[in-house]
């Protein structure tokens, strides 16, 4: 059994009070559950929150971009009351984090100029080191190679940070379909992700 990052996206109401944004799925028959939402045929699931291994993707701590970067903590007393009513029951104390949304659109941005000054400075180093090389073998010397220097190729360079962004702008898509598409709020600062490890 592995450890998860338990994701919740609420919205700050009219009220001034944040609102759990639930999250439905269609319901499949099993002996634990019943359907939260039963209309002729469609019977539906709802769920508060969805689940992502913290040992992979943006949720961990060993990823390249990772959400420890733009969460900061908040007490449960800050939550809505659906997200704190979710580990009620649990034996252990929940340390909780959250982001919003605009934050996290802000680092996204920040991820993908990382990405461009990385390939640059990747482009820069290689042709750097081919110029030495030409004008070493021009004047008929052996290029000498510094054993410590350590260079990154455009193509790694290229596939380490793009796979890195890509995970961040994987979650961004996730929580603006829930919010943008799904419930139709358009006002990113109302809009936040709280979470906790378990």
């Amino acid at each position: 059994m592995g450890v998860y990052a338990h994701r919740f996206i609420e919205v700050l109401g009219k009220d001034n009070k944040w609102q759990l944004v639930p999250l439905w799925s269609k319901y499949k028959d099993d002996s634990y559950h019943e359907p939260d939402v039963v209309a002729g045929d469609l019977k539906l699931r709802k769920h508060s929150c969805f689940l992502r291994r913290a040992s992979s993707g943006f949720y961990s701590t060993g990823s390249l971009y990772s959400v420890e970067d733009i969460s900061h903590p908040i007490g449960s007393g800050e939550l809505s009351e659906e997200t704190r009513k979710y580990v009620e029951g649990w034996d252990y104390p929940v340390r909780w984090e959250c982001f919003s949304l605009v934050e996290l659109e802000a680092y996204a941005d920040k991820c993908r100029e990382k990405v461009y000054s990385e390939l640059a400075d990747a482009f820069h180093d290689n042709n750097m080191r081919l110029i030495v090389g030409m004008l070493a073998s021009a004047q008929g010397k052996e290029p000498k190679e510094d054993s410590e220097a350590y260079y990154h190729t455009p193509r790694y360079t290229f596939d380490e940070y793009m796979e890195s962004y890509q995970i961040v702008m994987d979650e961004l898509q996730r929580i603006l379909f829930a919010v943008d598409e799904v419930e139709m709020i358009y006002d990113w600062d109302r809009v936040r992700v709280v979470f906790f490890y378990a």
